[in-house]
């Protein structure tokens, strides 16, 4: 599996890691200490896209570690400007993760051209202009791989965690913003631990065009579209309880909702992404 598979994956555990607080609190982390755990179990996150695959996952990592200032978290790589027991901000990056709606297409599903040197599906004749109204993900030009960067504030309590993140493309890939604001709830309950997790994203228009746009550069037949900004609202509910030091129980669900601004899109064919699964962990570190 390519790295940027991997780190899509990391992405999807991002709300069950440890957080960046200076507390002693369960799920605080201390400096210099790293952790390394596994989830083995059946899962799958939905694709929106036409001729999308869904993503089974079965293996799930999730790693972090902090020293005083630098961290790693699942992917994310930071820097911390500020850190007490209630707030942290602090400089991250980390690859964007559009990409990997379609990833599966790009590891084994290439295109091919006729002798003609012109990409066309057995239901265009040559010479003639068709708009289809949805559009194979297998027929647009290749997505670019971006790297974002941005700076990350956290507010902490006892049972819950807020966070702001606001990102800038720094690879010049698709030229845009994105942003996200989440909350998240965490509780005991007849020795399992629960967590409920509410974040809105934000996409710029320049991201979702990149990505879902269809534009001139593509096959003259195909529905043109230009993106625009989107607001996208996503629910996660996990459950975890412990066997032992190493072992436990735990699954999660996620839905995500997407607006008019992807839904208008030919290559969007769903107005939301789920995500489950369904394991067991285990904890090296």
């Amino acid at each position: 599996m390519k790295s940027a598979a991997w780190l899509f994956l990391f992405c999807l555990l991002g709300s069950s890691t440890a957080f960046a607080c200076a507390t002693g609190e369960e799920r605080c982390v201390a400096p210099d200490q790293f952790q390394l755990s596994v989830a083995l179990g059946a899962g799958q996150r939905s694709n929106p896209l036409h001729d999308g695959d869904s993503f089974p996952m079965l293996i799930l990592p999730d790693f972090s570690y902090y020293t005083d200032s630098w961290f790693i978290d699942n992917g994310t790589l930071g820097y911390s400007l500020r850190q007490n027991e209630q707030f942290a901000a602090s400089i991250v990056v980390r690859l964007n993760a559009e990409k990997g709606y379609f990833q599966r297409w790009f590891a084994g599903n290439l295109l091919t051209m006729n002798t003609a040197g012109t990409q066309l599906p057995p239901e265009v004749d040559v010479g003639t202009e068709k708009s289809l109204a949805a559009v194979s993900i297998s027929h647009v030009k290749k997505r670019p791989t971006a790297v974002d960067a941005g700076i990350q504030f956290d507010w902490f309590a006892e049972q819950w965690q807020g966070r702001l993140n606001l990102w800038q493309d720094l690879s010049s890939k698709y030229q845009g913003q994105n942003a996200s604001l989440s909350w998240t709830k965490i509780w005991s309950l007849g020795g399992g631990h629960f967590d409920l997790n509410a974040t809105l994203y934000w996409k710029s228009a320049r991201l979702i065009d990149t990505y879902y746009g269809v534009d001139e550069d593509d096959l003259y037949y195909l529905q043109r579209y230009q993106g625009r900004a989107s607001w996208q609202p996503e629910v996660r509910f996990g459950w975890q309880r412990a066997l032992n030091q190493r072992w436990s129980l735990l699954t999660f669900f996620r839905y995500l909702h997407l607006d008019d601004a992807m839904t208008d899109s030919p290559l969007v064919r769903d107005d939301s992404v789920q995500t489950w699964f369904v394991g067991v962990g285990y904890r090296f570190f």
